[in-house]
């Protein structure tokens, strides 16, 4: 995926410097040949710092965070809006092509300089055009960007459903669950104000249970160790439950086995001292107005060879009492469609994070939604249906890896259950 990236930041890299050369010819060609030269410069040699800097990935993430946020920034930054500038100008000649192409079929003499493009005086050549409009929207990009690595990774939004069934309990018709997932406090450095407001967002919504499903940490378990005052405000009139990510078990440091066990160890007591009660592959009766339903909890399976599979239903639902109605905290939503959908259809709601919905993509609500995650996950986002089983994945509160949102905001989630009419 990285060097998939990387191919597309060169391409994008080279395109741009077309598109300046092409957008300042009007201007004296010394002018036009200098300004191109300083964009060049400039543009690969900051991309060359940023991609040479991310080599030191362990080193930096240890000793100097904020500065490998910059460079991890700015290369997807540069890589992105470069790429998008690229892929208009490729269309462009693309069209072309194929013009030209007719052209020699039909034995028509191709003139040089694109004279196809040569309109009457006072208008726009095509050429002309197509690069403004790219690099129009290579600005918007970048505006983006900027946005969300700063102010757009703070910037909370929380997504409601109501989500029926027709065998709930009618006791918990209207119960409200609040879902919150993917912390990874490690990428926050203490900054405690944003997700302090985050937290009395939450509470503000009156939740009767909250359900955080997992990536507490990037890598160590002490990355939690300052935030717990603040988790511990979170308040649920019923209960506070969670479960572990593929992120809790420090498999992505420089760790031992043995160090592993005792990251996951201290992952879980943090959970605890945050007022979760933390289902690892177990289960917790939940009780409401006098009717019971079960909830389920497990360890993080994942259809990666990347992620632990250790998760079991099994195992969780050892001595579990008959329930009418089961809900499901499984991290990884990949873990819904190769072991639960149709398969145990028992399982009535599974509640999943893990995809950030790949912190980046467009979204219209109600109209479009888009994003990079749509290229690893079969489901990365929202609510879905299948029969009359249901999986909500939450896009996460944190970030990781790219320091920022772009158009993909933090989510909490408000799920309504609601008891289906007949």
């Amino acid at each position: 995926m990285f060097n998939l990236i990387l191919t597309g930041a060169i391409f994008g890299i080279l395109y741009s410097i077309k598109a300046i050369f092409v957008v300042t010819q009007k201007r004296p060609k010394p002018w036009n040949w200098l300004l191109t030269v300083i964009y060049s410069s400039v543009t690969i040699g900051f991309f060359l710092w940023c991609y040479f800097t991310t080599q030191q990935w362990e080193e930096l993430r240890v000793n100097n965070q904020d500065l490998l946020d910059f460079a991890v920034g700015g290369f997807f930054t540069l890589a992105v809006t470069t790429l998008i500038i690229g892929v208009i100008h490729l269309l462009d000649d693309l069209v072309y092509l194929v013009r030209w192409i007719v052209r020699k079929f039909k034995k028509r003499s191709i003139k040089p300089n694109h004279e196809e493009d040569i309109v009457p005086a006072k208008k726009m050549s095509r050429s002309s055009f197509i690069t403004k409009v790219g690099l129009g929207v290579g600005g918007f990009i970048l505006g983006s960007f900027a946005w969300g690595l700063t102010k757009g990774k703070f910037g909370w939004k929380i997504f409601e459903h109501e989500i029926a069934f027709d065998n709930l309990p009618p006791e918990f018709d209207g119960a409200r669950i609040v879902q919150i997932s993917d912390f990874h406090l490690g990428s926050f450095k203490n900054n405690f104000e944003p997700l302090e407001e985050a937290v009395q967002m939450v509470n503000d919504l009156n939740p009767d249970y909250i359900f955080f499903t997992g990536d507490l940490i990037n890598t160590y378990a002490t990355e939690a160790e300052a935030w717990i005052p603040v988790f511990r405000k979170l308040k649920a009139k019923k209960g506070k439950y969670s479960i572990l990510g593929n992120h809790d078990y420090g498999y992505y440091g420089d760790t031992t086995d043995e160090e592993q066990e005792q990251i996951k160890l201290g992952v879980i007591e943090m959970n605890k001292r945050m007022d979760f009660q933390i289902l690892v592959n177990e289960h917790a009766i939940l009780e409401h107005k006098g009717a019971k339903i079960g909830l389920l909890g497990v360890e993080n399976w994942g259809e990666s060879h990347w992620f632990p599979k250790i998760g079991d239903v099994a195992k969780a639902e050892e001595n579990m009492p008959e329930v009418p109605f089961k809900i499901l905290l499984s991290h990884d939503p990949s873990h819904w469609d190769m072991h639960i959908q149709g398969k145990r259809p028992d399982i009535d709601l599974t509640l999943s994070g893990h995809t950030h919905g790949a912190q980046m993509g467009l979204r219209i609500p109600g109209v479009l939604e888009i994003s990079p995650a749509a290229l690893m996950f079969k489901r990365w986002a929202g609510l879905y249906f299948e029969g009359k089983q249901a999986l909500h994945i939450n896009r996460g509160l944190g970030y990781l890896m790219i320091p920022g949102r772009i158009g993909m905001p933090p989510e909490i989630s408000l799920l309504t259950l609601k008891r289906q009419k007949a």
